[in-house]
């Protein structure tokens, strides 16, 4: 009887131990999970509408994220390479200061895509009916953005509709969101 005891605790003993070693997770040693990587950039918009039905389009914004860097930082061991998945889970314009004095009350809607090399732009945040004056949140777009985010020359491109005829120079934090996956 007591070596059946003995040899009882001496493979639940075992198995715990196992067990633990297996779930335990410590830094690159774990499971990698989801990350966000949050931008903010800073952007002078010369504003000018004369016909606020139609959107005007920005020349593009560049990025540069770095996503291998991103990716690094988090998960030594890991790269670009483990990308699994890419996508943005938020964007906001942000007011800094105006020429004029106008604020982003005077942008009733506006699109933002995403652009690398030999890449098509794709569309990723929308907004209509704007009427904040300090902060646009656009709906995001259920985009895979893998592609774009393994190129560290990315850009944004922002189209803009006027909500009244208006001329000024915005100064604004552009803040896009990325959420990405590696994996092994």
């Amino acid at each position: 009887m007591k070596k059946l005891l003995l040899k009882s605790f001496f493979v639940l003993s075992v198995l715990g131990t196992l067990l633990f070693t297996m779930t335990s997770c410590d830094g690159d040693e774990g499971i990698p999970v989801p990350f966000d990587i949050p931008m903010t950039v800073e952007q002078t918009l010369p504003f000018a509408t004369v016909n606020t039905t139609s959107y005007l389009r920005y020349p593009e914004i560049t990025l540069n994220l770095d996503a291998d860097a991103a990716i690094k930082e988090k998960y030594s061991k890991l790269s670009i390479n483990n990308l699994k998945s890419a996508k943005l889970t938020g964007f906001s314009i942000d007011y800094l200061s105006s020429k004029m004095g106008n604020k982003l009350n005077i942008i009733s809607g506006a699109k933002v895509y995403l652009k690398a090399p030999n890449l098509p732009e794709v569309l990723i945040g929308t907004v209509e009916n704007n009427t904040n004056p300090t902060t646009i949140t656009l709906n995001t777009v259920d985009a895979e953005l893998i592609d774009y985010l393994k190129s560290k020359q990315n850009s944004l491109i922002l189209e803009i509709k006027g909500a009244q005829t208006s001329l000024d120079e915005l100064k604004v934090n552009l803040k896009p969101v990325f959420k990405i996956s590696v994996g092994l």
